[in-house]
């Protein structure tokens, strides 16, 4: 916990309000999430970070209930897929640990950004 806690101030120091530590098991996934790319974005499937190029929710289940070495991932650009690209229920995993989370309705309300880093 000690390494996270240095990685958790980086984080902080970059703008995020919080960084915390979750188990994996309270990710969860969903078929459903990919849709959200493949109806919701004009980018779908054009770039490497956007399904059908990203693990699926399957896979990504799959993969969190392993131990995960980010090494392995190799991403052009050091970027990764969006949560819901990898079949990643966002609210649901966000309300699993505790946090707030809703759908806006005002185009000048708050955004709240969430980002998962699965740690070996």
């Amino acid at each position: 916990m000690e390494t996270l806690e240095k990685y958790f101030e980086l984080l902080k120091r970059g703008g995020a309000d919080l960084a915390m530590r979750i188990e994996a098991q309270s990710v969860k996934t969903a078929p459903w999430t990919v849709y959200r790319c493949q109806y919701g974005c004009n980018r779908y499937g054009q770039s490497h970070c956007c399904p059908p190029k990203t693990p699926s929710w399957k896979e990504t289940r799959e993969m969190k209930s392993k131990v995960c070495n980010p090494d392995q991932c190799n991403f052009p650009g050091k970027t990764v897929p969006a949560m819901e690209a990898c079949g990643i229920d966002v609210f649901a995993t966000v309300r699993a640990n505790g946090l707030e989370i809703h759908t806006l309705r005002d185009p000048g309300e708050v955004q709240n950004h969430f980002g998962l880093v699965l740690v070996e």
